[in-house]
This record gives C-alpha cells, sequence and structure tokens, in this order.
C-alpha cells in the first residue's frame, strides 16, 4: 500500500499535518471496490442462469480483505466454473481460479487454485500453483516462550500442491498427495533465533512431500453447510527421494461437523490434529492462530512439532442479507504426544457478521472480531473459517 500513501502525500502537497484522513481514505476505496465489483460478478453470473444447458461460465472478481498478519489487502483475479464434456447436466462443477493480490505490508501473492471433477464426479483432481513474496512473524517454539516475543522474517517461495484421488462410495474420495514449497529468506532479526540458526530451517530450504490422502464430504453446501461432515487425513514422508532437503514425516486429520439446531441456526465443529516426527523444519510446523485457526492470534502465534485443537461456531441470520456468529476454541501445542498438558491450554472466543453476497451459492463476507490471552485480532474475508 505504499503506493496509495504517496498518492495521498501528493494530493495533500505533503502536508505534515493534513486535514484529510489518508487511511480512512483507503478504507473507503476498499469498500467501493469490493461491494461494486462484486455487484459486477453477479451481473455476469446472472446472464449464466438463462439457460440450463451452459457448462461453462467465466467472471472477473474484485479481491480485498483485512488480516491482522496482512492489514488491508487488494487485487484481481478471476473465477471458471464448468463441467467436462461428458458429465451429465446436474453434475459437480470444477472450477479453476487465479487471484493477485498486493498487501499494505509490500507483500505480494500470486496464486491459481483448481477442483476438477471429471467422469460425473468419480475422480478429484485439485491443488495450487502459487507465488508468494510473504512477510512472516515467528514467536518461538512451543510454550515456553515469552508472551511478547516475536522475530520477523521475509519470505519468497514458489508453491505446487497437487491431489489425485478416486470416488469409491458417494463422499469418499482415496488417492495420492504431493506438496512443494521453496523458500528462501531474508530480512532475518539480527541476534534471533532465525539468525542464529537455532532452530530447524532458520536458513530456507525446499520442502518436498508425498503421501496418500482421504477426504470424506456428506456437506450439503461448499460455502455455508447446515449440515454433514468433512473429513480430510493426509500422511505426508519428506527425504532426499521426494525432493526435500528435510527428512520427516507429518500426520494431519482435519474434521468439521454441521448441524441445523433450529429452522436457522447452524451449529459448526471442527477438530484437527497434526502430529510430526523426525527433522521437521519450524515453517512446516502446525501453528496456531489466523484468519482459520484460533481466531484472536495472530498466524503461528503458538507453534510446535504437535498440535490438537477444536473450535465450534454458532451462525444465524439476523435480517435482509446480514447475519451473525459466536466461536470459540480451545488448543495445545507440544513438542512430544506425551507433553500435552492443560496448564499450556490456549483459548479464544469472539463474534462476527455475515453478509450474504450470493443468497444462492451461500457466499458469505465474512468480519470476525477475534480475542485470546493478550491477544485480539480483526479478520474480514470471504468464506467461513471451516
Amino acid at each position: 500500500m505504499t503506493s496509495f500513501f504517496n498518492i495521498c502525500k501528493l494530493l495533500l502537497g505533503n502536508s505534515k499535518k493534513p486535514s484529510f484522513n489518508c487511511m480512512r481514505f483507503i478504507q473507503v476505496l476498499f469498500f467501493l471496490f469490493f461491494f461494486l465489483g462484486w455487484k459486477y460478478a453477479w451481473a455476469v453470473t446472472g446472464l449464466d442462469s438463462l439457460t440450463a444447458s451452459n457448462r461453462f461460465k467465466i467472471i472477473a472478481l474484485p479481491i480485498a480483505y483485512f488480516t491482522p498478519e496482512t492489514k488491508w489487502a487488494l487485487g484481481g483475479g478471476g473465477l471458471s466454473t464448468f463441467n467436462f464434456p461428458a458429465d451429465t447436466l446436474g453434475a459437480r462443477r470444477s472450477s479453476v481460479t487465479f487471484g493477485a493480490v498486493y498487501t499494505q505490508l509490500n507483500q505480494v501473492l500470486l496464486y491459481f487454485p483448481f477442483q476438477l471433477f471429471p467422469h460425473n464426479n468419480r475422480y478429484w483432481i485439485s491443488g495450487e500453483l502459487a507465488f508468494y513474496k510473504y512477510t512472516y512473524n515467528f514467536f518461538g517454539l512451543g510454550n515456553e516462550q515469552p508472551v511478547d516475543y516475536l522475530e520477523q522474517y521475509d519470505a519468497l517461495y514458489p508453491r505446487v500442491q497437487l491431489n489425485s484421488s478416486r470416488q469409491i462410495k458417494k463422499g469418499l474420495f482415496i488417492g495420492l498427495r504431493y506438496a512443494l514449497d521453496d523458500y528462501v529468506f531474508s530480512n532475518r532479526q539480527p541476534g534471533g533465533l532465525l539468525d542464529r540458526a537455532a532452530v530447524t530451517g532458520s536458513n530456507g530450504g525446499r520442502v518436498s512431500g508425498l503421501g496418500p490422502g482421504l477426504n470424506f464430504d456428506t456437506r450439503n453446501s461448499i460455502f455455508f453447510p447446515s449440515s454433514g461432515w468433512w473429513v480430510d487425513a493426509v500422511w505426508l514422508t519428506e527425504s532426499r527421494w521426494t525432493g526435500s532437503d528435510f527428512r520427516y514425516q507429518r500426520w494431519t486429520l482435519d474434521a468439521s461437523h454441521y448441524q441445523l439446531l433450529s429452522r436457522q441456526v447452524v451449529w459448526a465443529v471442527n477438530g484437527l490434529a497434526t502430529f510430526s516426527a523426525g527433522d521437521i523444519p519450524f515453517f512446516q510446523m502446525p501453528r496456531m492462530g489466523g484468519i482459520k485457526r484460533m481466531r484472536g492470534y495472530l498466524d503461528g502465534k503458538y507453534r510446535d512439532r504437535q498440535m490438537i485443537l477444536v473450535q465450534t461456531e454458532f451462525r444465524s441470520p439476523l435480517f435482509w442479507r446480514i447475519g451473525a456468529a459466536v466461536f470459540g476454541g480451545l488448543g495445545w501445542v507440544a513438542e512430544d504426544v506425551h507433553q500435552f498438558a492443560l496448564e499450556h491450554t490456549r483459548y479464544n472466543y469472539g463474534f462476527g457478521f455475515r453478509f450474504s453476497m450470493d443468497r444462492v451459492q451461500k457466499i458469505n463476507v465474512r468480519l470476525d472480531f477475534g480475542f485470546g490471552y493478550r491477544s485480539r485480532g480483526t479478520y474480514l474475508t470471504i468464506g467461513e473459517a471451516f
């Protein structure tokens, strides 16, 4: 966002005490860009609904959000949804997305995620091709670091994530996963843990993992489910033969359940467990915080080789397109599984509001206010946390 501030200074004649609040100006631009852009996207999408036989549509989308890790972020992208020629009408639609984002902290995000469901959803091929220039916070490892400990570093890396699975029964997919990140670090804090190479992965490096994965999905909606299960399990191993600079294994189980408590109130529960063994670098260790896991803590506030967390949320409409939510969670990190302890329990709680952009697809703008121990965060983005 440096360029925005420079423009403001030029408009104001470089005044040291401007009567115009530049940050407020950027916020107004944010909301205009966001909502007017989505209004345009709805108009384009509406043209598609005129013909039920239309198997392909593409729309241009603005990208705008706010998180504690990026501050204000603006960009643009596109979304294409389609069915393959051999698919029957009404089959689950595949999607390809592109996004380019620049943040107030001079971060650059270029990403190309995709989800393909050929042969009438018999196969599921998904993944992401991306390139990131990002500034990360590092709070140390485990539970013993001072609550105010903080290092920052810059990372430049490409990302490749691939999943190839086959449906063996309705909603159940089994296949193979692959993930690669190749990190180059810079601007590490002099004298810090990373600068002194005190933790594995302090100098960056390539992570390249391969392993089996399982996904079970019975949700009645992808964007705002009110019933069903979503379970994702994966075991990745990294070694010289997979192309990694490190030697370790990591197991992850991510499960969510959704239930309609009344005609409109949805109760959502999410549990996540990640365990690792071997020479895992710090940037691949499971971590709490951020826009989805334990909102209220900065991303990576607590991290270690093992992690367990559970979070829940109640979601309800209020009026018109406006809804509300309350949420909370508990989490633990530890170096070894037997070291999980009640005294190291981390908690979060909060509330938020929802604005329905698309009532048919149930796509919401999410504004959340999260709180934790001596910590808080504000999040404005699209889609639910889980």
